[in-house]
């Protein structure tokens, strides 16, 4: 029988002796005399043991390929002053979570093996954008460097605009 069990019993049995349900004091002392005569040996205590952030378990991140381009170390820093400021500990499960939320800006650029970085180089234009809008968006447009963004950027209404005003 669960201790939910037992409970429930205790507090039925005295609620028949009295003959209505039981009020917050007798239903509490229902419970206490439950709580005391309940059989707890026996009972497994799980025991939960935190595991904390050691050197061993570093090496291992910093080999592991999702979090490369991450300096770990730094992280840990951020973390340990992080958890200082709240008076809590770094475990393993916080500190990963802490590097799965670690900023892009955070990653340096990777660079490809021609020296390139990973991200395509930007064209000057494409076959699908007017001939002459940058240089009429650097003549009156009030922000010139609208001109520098690619004509896809653009939102529709402004490329509507410019396309009306070349024609002209």
């Amino acid at each position: 029988m669960t201790f939910s069990e037992h409970a429930f019993d205790a507090c039925c049995r005295a609620s028949k002796v009295i003959g209505r349900r039981l009020n917050k004091a007798e239903w509490l002392q229902a419970m206490q005399e439950a709580y005391d005569s309940y059989p707890h040996e026996g009972l497994k205590v799980r025991a939960t043991r935190i595991k904390a952030v050691d050197a061993e378990w570093l090496e291992e991140l910093e080999q592991n390929p999702a979090y490369a381009g991450i300096d770990i170390k730094r992280e840990l820093g951020k973390a340990q002053a992080w958890a200082s400021v709240r008076k809590v500990g770094v475990s393993q499960m916080r500190f990963l979570n802490w590097l799965n939320k670690a900023q892009v800006s955070d990653r340096p650029i990777q660079f490809n093996g021609a020296g390139a970085t990973s991200f395509p180089a930007p064209s000057a234009q494409t076959s699908s954008e007017p001939n002459g809008w940058r240089e009429w968006v650097r003549e009156n447009s009030t922000d010139p460097s609208n001109a520098d963004r690619p004509w896809n950027a653009l939102e529709a209404v402004a490329q509507k605009y410019i396309l009306t005003q070349l024609k002209k």
